[in-house]
Formats: C-alpha cells, structure tokens, sequence
C-alpha cells in the first residue's frame, strides 16, 4: 500500500497544468454521475459528545464509488483545531476493494474541491465569459481561481478579504500563477461588481454575498454554508451537485435550510442535477441573461476520482512510500 504525505502530494502536482487536469478528471467523474454508474453516500458526521454541534471537534466520513475508473474512496476527516489539517484519502482499487493508497489530503482537498466549480464554469458561464470576482482568499479560493481560469478566457481577477494583508498574498502568489491582472477590491460589492464569474470561499456562516448584486448573465458560485442571503438563491436558476447533500446536510446548510422550511423553495426547485447538464442531458445556461448559482458541497466520488488520479501520477514519479499493510502473520 502506498502512502502520500503533503510533500508527496505537492510533488505529484508539479508539471503540466494541475488545475486543468484536476478539472477534466472531475467533469468524467460526473458524467459517470449522470450515467447512474457512480455510487455515493451523503457525509456523515459524528460529534463530538462534550462539543455537540462544533464543527472544530467531530469525525466526518465520506464514501464514494466510480467503478468506470476503477476506484472507490473514502475521505476521512475531523475538524482538528479548525484548520481540518486530520484528513485522509483511503483509495480502493474497484477490482477487489483492497485499499492501495492513504493520500494526505489538505493540500490535496483544495484542488479536488475546486474541480467542480471548473466544471461548472465550463458549463454554466457564458463563454465569453473574462472577469471573475473572488470574495475570500484562501486554499479554496486559489484552487477555484486556478479551476475557473482553467476553462475560461478569464483576464482580470478581483479580490476582498477582511484582512488586507490576505489579498496582499493573493495578488502576489496568483498574478503570476495565472498569467492575468489580479487586483485587491475595497469590499465584497466591488470585488463582484461588473463581473461575470462571482465566487464566495469563505469560512462559511457568515453572510458575505447579497442577492440585490446578482447581475443579468452572472453565475454564482458558493463554497460554504451561509454565505449568501435567501434573496441570491430567489433570484437565480439553481444548479446542484448532490442536491440531496446540499437539501438535507447536518449540520444543515444555510440559507437553504430556512428557505426549505418556509416553503420559498422546495426541493424542484432546484433546475437539475448538475451532472445531467455535464451529460448534456439537462440544459444549463438558456440565454446570455440567465443568473446561474451553484454549489458543490462535496461527494465521495469526488475524491475516488482525484485520489486516483493522483495515486497514478505518483506510480509514475516513483513517488510515496510502501507500508506493509494487511500481511498475513507466519
């Protein structure tokens, strides 16, 4: 069995253009999806019985079957200090389940939850589509950043955060990543402002988005719970990946869980299951004014896909360590 550390991780990524292939690895995973042939169960969380309800101190579980790619995956995680640096990847080898790699996952995680909403650019964005606003700066926001300007012809990136120091590192460490003009904006209103691509990757919980902003042809795409107002969902056409995650998560995600409970949205509501419009067979985008929102909470079949992808990019750079695992005793 092979182990990846975070350093193996961040070896395996270098070459080539990581984002763009994390995205097409991800776009098959959900036509799979789409197909019927993927299997997936909704993440389970256990609490921790002296912090009930704090996300910083629980075990969450997550598993996932795509046997078309030959690989199934659970991911494993805790909210260790708040910073979720206690996750795992086991990856499955689909011919006879027997696990071939634990896969460090926070480096990795940034980029395998990223994928979707390139995907989801691809699919749901106009395709002229070349300003993109980013209201957060961290992990999540540099991958969803990489992802987007991975499929489209994206050349000026606007940026908030709270902390200036934060954008400081942003536009430093992006601008040159990606090749495009990458600017700090004075507030979230003006990072998503005139843009055609609008991003929230916030910690979550806090709301950071204002429907009244949504402008004609824009897609929206949100990372975490509650960070948008019930007016953004209200007004836009809505695209999910695991709908029945999103609807139904624990602990429940905002504000789909107030509007679902006031009857302002119901479950059909929601346009199609992102997957079908990969598969082309539901329609996305209708016309150059449609406002899109999408929100991908995660899946296990996400990570079997992107564990896999990169265990066998690590076979090939010779990468990770060999632990005996399972042997029979003499």
């Amino acid at each position: 069995m092979l182990f990846l550390t975070e350093n193996d991780v961040k070896r395996v990524l270098e070459g080539g253009n990581a984002a763009r292939e994390s995205v097409e690895v991800i776009e098959q995973v959900l036509k799979q999806q789409s197909e019927g042939s993927t299997f997936h169960l909704k993440r389970y969380t256990m609490t921790h019985p002296q912090h009930p309800g704090h996300l910083w101190h629980n075990i969450r579980v997550l598993p996932g079957m795509v046997p078309e790619l030959g690989a199934a995956a659970v991911r494993v995680y805790s909210g260790y200090r708040g910073t979720n640096r206690s996750e795992v990847i086991c990856l499955f080898d689909w011919k006879d389940m027997g696990m071939v790699a634990i896969i460090s996952d926070y480096h990795l995680h940034a980029i395998r939850t990223a994928a979707p909403y390139g995907v989801a650019a691809k699919h749901l964005a106009r395709a002229d589509a070349s300003t993109l606003g980013i209201i957060g700066t961290g992990r999540y926001a540099r991958g969803m950043a990489s992802a987007v300007c991975a499929v489209r012809p994206i050349r000026k990136i606007k940026v908030y955060s709270r902390d200036p120091n934060n954008v400081r590192k942003f536009v430093e460490m992006m601008q040159p990543a990606l090749g495009v003009e990458v600017t700090p904006a004075a507030s979230g209103r003006e990072a998503v402002r005139n843009t055609d691509v609008m991003i929230t990757a916030t910690s979550g919980n806090v709301i950071v988005f204002e429907g009244s902003w949504l402008e004609p042809g824009a897609l929206y795409m949100s990372l975490a719970p509650g960070e948008c107002d019930e007016e953004t969902v209200l007004r836009s056409r809505v695209f999910l990946s695991g709908s029945e995650q999103v609807l139904g998560d624990d602990p429940p995600r905002k504000p789909f869980n107030t509007l679902l409970a006031s009857g302002k949205f119901k479950p059909s509501d929601v346009v199609a299951e992102f997957c079908d419009v990969v598969s082309g067979k539901k329609v996305g985008r209708r016309g150059a004014d449609d406002i899109v929102f999408y929100e991908s909470p995660g899946m296990g079949i996400l990570d079997a896909g992107i564990g896999h992808w990169v265990y066998h990019r690590a076979l090939q750079k010779g990468l990770g360590t060999e632990l005996p695992f399972g042997e029979e005793q003499q």
